[in-house]
């Protein structure tokens, strides 16, 4: 397969597993603002928090387990995981206080 062929392919994964994934973790979120504060609570930091672990779970595992293979492939280093880890719980965390 062409190598813009499997780019093609790619994007077209990275797009179903970013719509799965913010609609499960949405859901989870959901569930459990609803089940501790009695209404379902959510709020855009929360999508901004949800999309930085997606960011994260894609650079570190996804994109080694797809169609286009490239030598620019990396993981996020340990100090950039951490802290992007950090500002999405914060951004989850938001509503409590908003």
């Amino acid at each position: 397969m062409p190598k813009w062929g499997s780019f093609v392919l790619e994007m077209i994964r990275l797009v179903i597993l970013l719509i799965l994934s913010l609609l499960v973790l949405g859901g989870i979120e959901r569930a459990v603002y609803e089940a501790v504060f009695g209404n379902p609570v959510y709020h855009w930091t929360m999508t901004a928090g949800n999309l930085l672990l997606f960011l994260v779970l894609y650079r570190n595992y996804f994109q080694f387990k797809g169609w286009f293979k490239s030598e620019h492939n990396k993981k996020l280093n340990k100090i950039t995981t951490r802290g992007l880890v950090t500002v999405s719980a914060v951004l989850l965390l938001l509503p409590i206080w908003l």
